[in-house]
This record gives C-alpha cells, sequence and structure tokens, in this order.
C-alpha cells in the first residue's frame, strides 16, 4: 500500500465508501496541527486529497455513521480542548459544523450505534467517565450513562448491539486491562472480564463476532493480540504483530 504524501501523527482514520480517510493530525515536525486529509482509494491504489477541515484536529476521533464521516473533539494549533464537531459528506466533498459536546475532550473514543454517535471518556483539565450521545434527527448530543473508571487512550468498539470501551489509562490506576460494556436499552455499563495485558493507545476491532485487542502501549509498546469471545465471556490470546506499535488504528476491509 502507497504511503500517505502527507506525514502526520494523532491523526484519525476511518473507512468509508471502499476508501481509508486519514484526517487532521500533527504534521512531520510535531509543531502544528493540520486540517489537511487525505484518501486511499483500495481500487486505484492511489492517495487523493479531499476536503480540509475547517478546523485543526489532532487527537480528535472518527466515526461513520448514515454515510458521512464525522470528526469528534481533540485539540487545535493552540493545544485547547475541542468540544467542536465536524461532519464530512463525500457526496459534496465538503465538511461542516455540527452540534459541538457539552464536554470539550481528547484522548476519548467514539463510535457508532443505532444511528446515533457515542463520545466516550478522555480528558480535559482531567480525565473523563462522562459519555455523551448525538442524534443526527435532532442534531443535539445528550448525556448518557458514565463509565465506572475514567479512562483514556482506550479503544472502543461496537459487539452485538453493544458498546466495548477496552483497555485505556487513568491517573488512579495507570494502564488499563479492565473492559466496559454500555447496553443502549438499559441505558448502563458493565464490567466484563478483563484483558490478559494492561494496554492503552491500542486498536480494537471486530471480526466474526469477536473483539480483538491489537497493540498498544505500557511502558513499552506491545505486539500483543487479544480475542475477547462474548459467548464464553473470555479473552484469549492469538498470534502477535511482526513489529510491536502504539497509537495504531485497525480497520476491517
Amino acid at each position: 500500500m502507497a504511503p500517505m504524501p502527507t506525514p502526520r501523527r494523532y491523526a484519525g482514520t476511518a473507512v468509508l465508501d471502499g476508501k481509508l480517510y486519514a484526517v487532521g493530525g500533527l504534521n512531520e515536525a510535531d509543531t502544528l496541527n493540520s486540517n489537511l486529509v487525505e484518501r486511499y482509494d483500495f481500487a486505484t491504489k492511489a492517495w487523493e486529497a479531499a476536503a480540509p477541515l475547517v478546523t485543526p484536529h489532532e487527537n480528535h476521533e472518527l466515526a461513520v455513521l448514515d454515510g458521512k464521516l464525522y470528526a469528534v473533539g481533540g485539540c487545535n494549533n493552540d493545544d485547547d480542548f475541542l468540544s467542536s464537531v465536524e461532519r464530512y459528506d463525500p457526496v459534496t466533498n465538503a465538511w461542516e459544523a455540527v452540534a459541538p459536546m457539552a464536554t470539550a475532550r481528547e484522548g476519548h473514543a467514539v463510535a457508532a450505534l443505532d444511528g446515533k454517535l457515542y463520545a466516550v471518556g478522555g480528558r480535559n483539565d482531567g480525565l473523563l467517565s462522562s459519555v455523551e450521545r448525538y442524534d443526527p434527527a435532532t442534531s443535539a448530543w445528550e448525556a448518557v450513562a458514565p463509565m465506572a473508571a475514567d479512562r483514556m487512550a482506550h479503544a472502543m468498539a461496537v459487539l452485538d448491539g453493544k458498546l466495548y470501551a477496552v483497555g485505556g489509562g487513568n491517573d488512579d490506576d495507570g494502564y488499563l486491562s479492565s473492559v466496559e460494556r454500555y447496553d443502549p436499552a438499559l441505558d448502563a455499563w458493565e464490567a466484563v472480564a478483563p484483558m490478559a495485558a494492561v494496554r492503552e493507545a491500542h486498536a480494537v476491532a471486530v471480526l466474526d463476532g469477536k473483539l480483538y485487542a491489537v497493540g498498544g502501549c505500557n511502558n513499552g509498546a506491545l505486539s500483543s493480540v487479544e480475542r475477547y469471545d462474548p459467548a464464553v465471556g473470555a479473552w484469549e490470546a492469538v498470534a502477535p504483530m511482526a513489529a510491536a506499535r502504539m497509537t495504531a488504528f485497525a480497520v476491517l476491509m
């Protein structure tokens, strides 16, 4: 796969309409955020520029909802925490501002579930357990049940109609192995089996009805991979990656 034309870190990534988007992030010198957006076309095996963000973002989160891409929170050029949210329409190749979150946050996790967008945890002046939900029909955010634990640099995925918040870190416990699961019908979180390894800045993805936690760090980058089976409520180790990596992303193609 061809490298991106623009080096960047702390960007957001997501797949929309069969293309891989790299959105915002820090530039090569790590001195400025970027509002640049590039996308990779798997058919042509080439990168192309897409419309830039309205506001530079880094350490933000991306999610796809109703065929549009959302860039949620993060930081700007002045290292201010952001509550702002932008939405990208691939048909018009344009970003627009939508309703901001009630709480500015970075290092959070975002996922779409049942036609709504969830922003979970993260930090601003302190670590957060709070959760907000965006309804595109009303263009408004609302608070829902918070997690039991503050966590940032965690990862999140949807499995069997529920949200999983996996690992991360906080001030009280350091790196976390704990996993919480949110049921939207009950508006409640519950603890499920923890991972064998504590990890933050990792990636998660769902494949064949199971949840994979990939890489991350705990006093060093990790190559290990664990798989959670909801049928038995347990994690198991699977083959590690060849290279240890953190702040990576995993997408299913």
